[in-house]
């Protein structure tokens, strides 16, 4: 799915009002995956964010940048390997749910905004949706940008919330049976 959202700057030049407008584009990738795990493991080894580069291939780099490192205005530094593109952002929680959610939205470098939901589905099973929504700047840099990384963007989440389902799974055997 994309959304446009406008950017505007009006000037006047002899008289003559134009608006000058730039065009973002919102992308918004989603995955679903079910696991065997509970939903209280799969959000406690999500909300560990040491685990982020296990499930999530791309991520070269992730540290925090605050003393707290869960829960809303919890901060991180990240950078991600898209195919050809090296990207950087700051991220702040936005959203943090126990045992349901956790979301994160960029505050600094490239706009995004990503969020994991625990559907609970029983003792041994839940749901797990991955949600990213990445907005890259308008003009022609920016549609450039947008079609490079689109492709590595959805393969991305698409592994690694399989990625996740695996190793929550294990996570929760290893929780359940110690």
């Amino acid at each position: 799915m994309a959304k446009s959202q406008l950017y505007g700057a009006d000037h006047k030049i002899c008289g003559l009002k134009l608006e000058h407008v730039t065009v973002a584009r919102m992308t918004e990738v989603k995955i679903v995956a079910d696991c065997a795990a509970s939903a209280e493991s799969a959000f406690a080894y999500v909300n560990d964010y040491r685990q982020l580069p296990n499930f999530i291939n791309e991520i070269s780099a992730f540290t925090p940048l605050t003393d707290q490192i869960e829960g809303i205005e919890a901060t991180f530094d990240g950078t991600i390997q898209l195919g050809p593109i090296t990207l950087h952002s700051t991220i702040k929680i936005v959203r943090h749910e126990p045992g349901y959610a956790i979301g994160v939205k960029s505050i600094k470098g490239f706009e995004i905004e990503s969020t994991f939901l625990f559907h609970d589905r029983g003792e041994e099973s839940c749901t797990i949706d991955a949600i990213v929504d990445y907005r890259v700047p308008g003009g022609l840099a920016g549609k450039i940008l947008g079609k490079t990384i689109e492709p590595f963007v959805k393969l991305a989440v698409k592994s690694s919330t399989q990625n996740l389902a695996t190793q929550v799974s294990a996570f929760h055997a290893d929780r359940t049976n110690a």
